[in-house]
């Protein structure tokens, strides 16, 4: 287990480092992005700490973002897992008509899904503001203020998971439903508890990549949603050409991903009994 712990750490501290170097590489020789105030060490160093030369509001951001891919990936992981299990369990009519709803919700742009989430949520019904973000001294407000983004951000993540799912659903094996049918199992049974122990172990990894896509598309929701994001402060700093500013907010970005991928994956070890036999030798 520790070997397989350290193992994921490694990776996860490797990619941020080539991340950071290359965004340093990258960004620091074009125009404007060095400081010629402070050595070059200083400013790769000032990544890690978020000194970008300047005043700067990423603790701030982040805890519009952090808190937006969040809910957005609880939307994803319990919409996703519904539909694909339902869809596995319940074949014929049920299944073609979960599945295509899950192709459209995989489609769907989470910007343009977005307006239209605004449009009848708090244009028609007025039920949820439809921009701007409350504070987090008011955690109803600003959970209120999330809401929409996150089923903007986290809907068409779910159509893809519950494709997933239902596919593997579809790839049980005859000879293991045979199997179980001999034992006295009923066909339906031995289908769902077949495509369950195929599934779950693949939830957290999956779950895991959907986290790192949704720091990354948080950005365009929070442009809707007018959201004080970190995101949206990474946009307005490349127009601006604050390169400093830009490479800072994207490394944080990715620090924060490859943590939060880190944490999901090795939950694969709670749910997979093949890995965790593996690791336990």
């Amino acid at each position: 287990m520790r070997d397989y712990v350290l193992t994921r750490l490694a990776l996860a501290v490797g990619a941020v480092l080539g991340a950071a170097t290359l965004l340093f590489l990258v960004l620091d020789i074009l125009p404007g992005g060095g400081d010629a105030d402070r050595s070059a060490w200083i400013r790769f160093l000032g990544l890690f700490t978020g000194d970008t030369g300047a005043p700067n509001t990423f603790a701030e951001r982040l805890a519009v973002t952090l808190p937006l891919a969040l809910l957005a990936l609880i939307v994803a992981g319990a919409a996703g897992a519904s539909l694909g299990l339902v869809a596995g369990r319940f074949r014929g009519a049920p299944d073609r008509l979960l599945r295509g709803l899950s192709a459209v919700l995989a489609l769907l742009p989470p910007f343009w899904l977005g307006m239209l989430l605004a449009l009848l949520f708090a244009g028609l019904l007025k039920l949820l503001p439809a921009s701007g973000f409350v504070p987090w001294s008011n955690p109803l407000g600003a959970l209120s203020s999330l809401v929409l983004p996150a089923a903007a951000l986290g809907l068409p993540y779910a159509g893809q998971l519950a494709l997933r799912i239902r596919r593997d659903f579809g790839r049980i094996d005859a000879h293991d439903v045979q199997r179980l049918r001999i034992a006295g199992v009923t066909a339906a049974t031995a289908g769902w508890q077949l495509g369950l122990a195929r599934a779950l172990p693949e939830l957290p990894q999956a779950l895991a990549r959907i986290f790192g896509s949704l720091l990354i598309g948080a950005a365009l929701v929070e442009s809707v949603f007018f959201l004080p994001g970190l995101g949206r402060q990474i946009l307005g700093a490349a127009e601006q050409h604050d390169l400093a500013l830009l490479r800072g907010g994207l490394l944080l970005l990715i620090m924060v991903a490859t943590l939060g991928m880190l944490l999901l994956s090795l939950l694969r070890v709670l749910v997979d009994p093949v890995l965790r036999a593996e690791v336990r030798r």
